[in-house]
């Protein structure tokens, strides 16, 4: 028995406990009695996982770094590792992904993008990640340790994935509001809409009215609370509208409102001048949902999110060696493998969403050809 909890060490990612719990089901009582203690099993499965990461050794540099061939593939073998930016590169780039999950992007037009930081190995600042929104849901399908957040990496990053396969050409791309992939995604797919996550940009609006020293306004006056919920509302007036509008909402707000509002014209409206508005940090477009609504398209990267927190916990320790990150990324390819060849066999999948994310969209839905 423990002979078969020292291959499942090895063989799976599984947490000690499931390990565990899963090889001894069912054992008589009387052998119980004559296993070791729980604790002592899950050091027994630890040690075995260090020994198998040790001694491939943790790179004390980028220079160091070399992919062994057997985490170069998927489990089902076809090359997972697509491009090794070098070892003289000072800001070294791996790129891991089949040319199954390209065909995948090529034929998903819709995809999303966000990078996870807490199972970034050491040498790397993140673990970047591409996702296909296919029958409901977003699958991963390239993954990229990045030790930078800067522009060029990620534009060097899109470009390498179109070069391989040239005829990539997403039709929408959501992104956080991080300037430097926002920007990427542009010059790379200039054909493509591109978006900033609503959920983010409602994130953005709520720092504000904390920096302001405006919470208790916001909680305590419904004046207050309605005119910022305006603002965000303004993501789904048609964008040609959005200025015309915001400026209807400015001439009525609250006064306390004023620094809220001057830092919203600044960043997402355009300040006026003498002939016009100017471009902000944030153009209207990108954040405006209108079009993503009326598409049935998803309005944040949550979801995206949700699997980077649950690959985080399989993970179930922060920075771990490349090598064991390669060892997850390798079983999630696995699961994402499955996933698909159920979708294709017709098993649809069950809706993700909660049901008030379900519900405003409906509303959403309902309200928007009113206008």
């Amino acid at each position: 028995m423990m002979g078969e909890i020292r291959e499942r060490a090895v063989a799976t990612v599984e947490k000690p406990r499931q390990i565990i719990h899963g090889t001894t089901a069912g054992t008589s009582l009387e052998v119980a009695t004559l296993l070791p203690a729980y604790t002592s099993m899950q050091r027994t499965i630890n040690r075995k996982r260090n020994a198998g990461h040790l001694a491939m050794g943790n790179p004390r540099c980028i220079r160091e770094i070399q992919i062994p061939e057997p985490l170069q593939r998927s489990i089902r073998g076809e090359q997972l590792l697509l491009w090794d930016s070098g070892e003289n590169d000072e800001r070294h780039i791996f790129i891991f992904t089949t040319q199954s999950n390209l065909e995948v992007l090529e034929q998903h037009g819709h995809w999303f993008m966000d990078g996870t930081f807490k199972v970034a190995p050491h040498l790397f600042v993140q673990v970047f990640t591409i996702h296909a929104f296919v029958d409901n849901r977003a699958l991963p399908m390239v993954y990229v340790l990045l030790n930078s957040k800067r522009e060029e990496d990620y534009e060097r990053v899109l470009r390498k994935l179109l070069e391989t396969r040239n005829t990539l050409a997403p039709l929408t791309i959501l992104i956080d509001f991080e300037r430097a992939s926002l920007q990427a995604a542009h010059t790379v797919f200039p054909n493509a809409t591109v978006s900033g996550c609503l959920f983010h940009l409602g994130q953005s609006l709520w720092r504000r009215i904390q920096h302001e020293g405006l919470t208790a306004n916001y909680r305590d006056e419904e004046r207050v609370r309605l005119f910022t919920k305006m603002l965000l509302a303004l993501s789904f007036v048609p964008v040609d509208d959005v200025a015309e509008c915001f400026q209807t909402l400015e001439e009525s707000r609250p006064d306390e409102l004023t620094p809220v509002y001057d830092y919203w014209e600044d960043n997402y409206i355009g300040r006026m001048r003498h002939n016009g508005r100017r471009v902000p940090p944030f153009p209207i477009p990108l954040w405006n949902m209108r079009s993503r609504v009326e598409d049935g398209l998803p309005r944040t990267n949550n979801s995206v999110e949700g699997w980077h927190h649950a690959f985080q916990s399989s993970v179930a320790c922060h920075h771990p060696t490349i090598f064991k990150l390669l060892e997850h990324i390798q079983h999630e390819q696995d699961h994402t493998e499955q996933l698909l060849a159920r979708f294709q066999a017709g098993n649809r999948a069950p809706p993700s969403s909660k049901s008030t994310y379900v519900r405003v969209t409906q509303r959403l839905t309902t309200l928007l050809p009113t206008y």
